[in-house]
């Protein structure tokens, strides 16, 4: 890449994962052409000295590399974009790799809808076997649900995954991730909430398309992620208490629903006991003390 000014600052928060972050990091090599310039500069989140001679690693692009004391992805997120170069910022996570159309998209986007939090999409790799638990949590499950969200209209703040997502780097520096979130579960749809009750608009963007390297092959994989989310819901009700119902009451609602339902014969299904299992396991996180969790 020359030295033209950089217009799109991508930022990764990693810890412990060197091999998982070379391989999302080649994958910046085959962009499209007519991607805008770019950096990418990845957050170590801890001790991790094994990630960085990957960022060290030359490049056709530029790579830079900070630390922090470890703190989770929504701090290091906010320490990359006070260092960005860019003014647009994608987050991309450690286990993904951008499409080559992907960061085009993004910019794309924000030159046609205007300043906006862009949804991108995230698709299992498929360099890599697809489980059917995988193929149940997404793309529309419980983990990703884009068949709820349509590209020409405004997303709602609860689809504001920070797997795949750009945002004006002004947007971030005024309403940062909240450095004070305890768990590793939905600290991007509290921030996501905020950006929304301000008036900035979200939009899905489905050709922004990266592909996510995490197998899960069964329930017991997912598990205390649920409970990690409905443990999570209790702390942004407590500083935002109108979402109550939204995060703590509709999910224990249909959780018994779901339970219920599972009386009626024929009702079974492996499917069906997935759900009912993580749904479960959201409102137990709920309804337990959780100790404060940091790692993934």
């Amino acid at each position: 890449m020359n030295n033209r000014e950089v217009e799109i600052s991508v930022i990764i928060a990693t810890v412990g994962r060197a091999a998982r972050l070379e391989e999302s990091l080649a994958g910046y090599e085959g962009l499209d052409p007519g991607t805008p310039p770019f950096e990418v500069i990845v957050v170590l989140d801890g001790e991790d000295p094994a990630s960085r001679p990957v960022c060290e690693r030359p490049r056709t692009f530029p790579v830079r590399v900070l630390s922090q004391e470890r703190a989770g992805p929504g701090p290091a997120r906010n320490l990359g974009a006070e260092a960005a170069s860019g003014e647009l910022v994608v987050l991309l996570n450690d286990d993904t790799r951008p499409d080559p159309g992907c960061l085009l998209a993004h910019a794309s986007a924000q030159a046609r809808l205007g300043p906006c939090v862009a949804i991108g999409r995230v698709d299992w790799d498929p360099e890599r076997p697809c489980t059917p638990y995988m193929a149940w949590l997404a793309p529309d499950g419980h983990q990703f649900n884009y068949g709820r969200l349509d590209p020409e209209r405004p997303a709602p703040w609860d689809a504001c995954w920070g797997t795949n997502l750009a945002v004006p780097r002004s947007w971030l520096l005024e309403e940062p991730f909240d450095p004070g979130f305890p768990l590793l579960a939905i600290e991007d749809g509290e921030w996501g909430y905020r950006l929304f009750r301000s008036g900035r608009p979200l939009r899905y963007v489905p050709e922004a398309l990266c592909y996510h390297d995490h197998r899960y092959d069964g329930p017991a994989d997912y598990r205390q992620r649920a409970r990690t989310a409905g443990a999570a819901s209790r702390y942004v009700v407590r500083r935002h208490p109108e979402l109550a119902w939204t995060l703590i009451g509709r999910p224990a609602a249909a959780a018994a629903v779901r339970a219920t339902s599972m009386l009626w014969p024929g009702n079974w299904r492996r499917e069906m006991l997935w759900d009912v299992g993580f749904r479960s396991n959201y409102v137990l996180g709920i309804l337990q003390p959780h100790r404060k969790e940091r790692s993934r």
